[in-house]
């Protein structure tokens, strides 16, 4: 397990002043990454075979969002990998240790070289997985409303939005998504799953499914018409993990 603790800055609170979605995700992804460097072999063995970890999918419960200059403890553990896909559960905690949100993420191995996703041999290498959290996962293929969507104002990716692999960091799709979102939807669920890698110059054209009063599916889109990354936003009856104390 690797944890971190912060406390929520002015910049990262929205006009309702607590957390926004995307800054909770770059906590979430800034932990993991911190988590991935400490284990030295790992990032090693990586490097020595052109492999990187790419975000194939996520899922956030949402009880509370922090507030502005509130003291947060994020951590995340490796639970297990399979296939192609290596796992991880991300909790975020209040000081007194009461959960505010809890995730379950899918990364894929990428062989940069080859271009191509590649099962990882977990005997190849020294990694100790944690017995993750209890939690709710929803599949993490989300599927495509069978409706007329609305088409939302169009993003572009710009250089100042890429990480060092030329690639939009993850935490501008939850951005982007939101913002696509009817006016005063409330939901405290969110699923997001990576289809395309969006470089700078791309046209990011979201369209808004609203199902029902308690869905909404987003889907980001190129020009083409092909999805770069699907996003569900629900308001569901979410039950507090056994883990943590009430709220």
């Amino acid at each position: 397990m690797y944890q971190m603790e912060n406390e929520i800055p002015f910049v990262s609170a929205g006009a309702d002043k607590r957390l926004k979605l995307h800054e909770a995700v770059t906590m979430m992804m800034n932990c993991c990454q911190f988590q991935e460097y400490q284990e030295q072999e790992f990032c090693r063995f990586l490097r020595e075979n052109h492999l990187a970890v790419f975000l194939f999918s996520i899922q956030i419960d949402i009880f509370r969002m922090p507030e502005f200059r509130e003291k947060v403890t994020t951590a995340v553990k490796i639970y297990g990998c399979k296939s192609i896909y290596g796992l991880r559960r991300i909790t975020m905690l209040d000081e007194a240790g009461k959960l505010c949100l809890i995730a379950n993420a899918t990364g894929a191995f990428f062989d940069l070289e080859a271009g191509k996703a590649v099962k990882l041999d977990t005997d190849k290498i020294a990694l100790k997985f944690d017995e993750a959290e209890k939690m709710e996962c929803l599949p993490r293929k989300i599927p495509m409303p069978q409706m007329q969507g609305i088409i939302r104002p169009s993003f572009t990716a710009t250089p100042s939005f890429q990480d060092p692999n030329g690639h939009l960091t993850s935490p501008v799709y939850f951005a982007v998504a939101a913002d696509a979102l009817p006016e005063n939807f409330i939901y405290n669920r969110v699923r997001v799953e990576f289809k395309q890698q969006i470089t700078a110059g791309r046209i990011i054209l979201p369209v808004c499914y609203p199902l029902d009063e308690k869905s909404v599916v987003i889907d980001l889109r190129a020009g083409d018409g092909k999805s770069y990354a699907t996003a569900e936003f629900t308001s569901a009856a979410l039950t507090l993990p056994e883990d943590f104390p009430e709220n």
